[in-house]
């Protein structure tokens, strides 16, 4: 069963009416993790804030539709589409830093997000989610909560837009390169708790990745974009056995071919 389709989506720069995406179909199977491909300037990341509509100032869909469980997004009212990002669909940013304000604590944040989506108050709301960053191997959660986003590594900070999400419980979560600027480690760490949540909560994840690596840890469809078109999709261990694009073989082998060179 398809939680998401793209039917048709083309999305140009309005100034020069240069084509970003053009004729773009494909469908996300609820419950699975669907990883879309791509070196930069692929198309990918559009692809992925067109269906938040949160295109960038300058850009626009031009035809096209994005359906969510039947209901095309581009239909729905600035009231509906606001609680459609929350409570429907959660994005995880490449540099979380940028998703919080400097000036507050980590714990009021997170419960403002959550507050203008949902009734809870704050006791429950912070048993709730110490016991959420506990399972996701944050220590010290009573801690962290007091403490400002510049405190906090990277990882951490991915580590809470994780505990948010979850928090948050939506259907969709739309990650974008949420590992790249990450040490092995940690993106590691966080790949496993994308993979739990869609094993314990059965949510649909939407991953925009450059990385075969993080493809073949995570994914069960897979999407591969090339300037703005859609080249070839299918099961990952289709496209990992049988890749039919000279494109698709080049970015597998970016990842996992190295040549064998010596110092003299």
């Amino acid at each position: 069963m398809n939680i998401l389709e793209v039917k048709g989506l083309r999305i140009e720069e309005e100034k020069n009416k240069k084509i970003l995406v053009g004729n773009t179909n494909f469908e996300v199977e609820k419950g699975k993790i669907t990883c879309i491909v791509g070196e930069s300037g692929s198309g990918k990341t559009i692809t992925a804030m067109s269906i938040i509509g949160m295109l960038p100032q300058g850009v626009r869909v031009i035809e096209g539709e994005i359906l969510f469980n039947g209901e095309n997004t581009f239909n729905f009212s600035k009231e509906k589409l606001r609680d459609f990002r929350g409570k429907k669909i959660f994005s995880i940013f490449q540099n979380s830093i940028n998703c919080f304000n400097p000036s507050v604590i980590m714990e009021t944040q997170i419960y403002n997000m959550i507050c203008s989506h949902y009734s809870i108050d704050k006791e429950n709301f912070k048993n709730k989610l110490i016991n959420i960053m506990k399972n996701i191997n944050l220590k010290n959660p009573e801690i962290i909560l007091k403490q400002y986003p510049f405190q906090l590594s990277g990882g951490m900070l991915q580590r809470m837009m994780i505990a948010s999400a979850i928090l948050m419980e939506p259907d969709i979560i739309i990650a974008d390169e949420p590992t790249t600027a990450l040490d092995l480690t940690s993106q590691k760490d966080i790949l496993n708790q994308l993979k739990m949540i869609k094993e314990k909560l059965n949510t649909t994840i939407l991953m925009i990745t450059h990385d075969f690596g993080v493809v073949a840890e995570i994914a069960d469809n897979v999407i591969i974009m090339q300037n703005g078109n859609i080249i070839e999709k299918g099961n990952v261990y289709n496209i990992f056995d049988n890749p039919q694009e000279n494109y698709t073989r080049t970015l597998i082998n970016a990842t996992f071919k190295r040549e064998v060179t010596y110092v003299c």
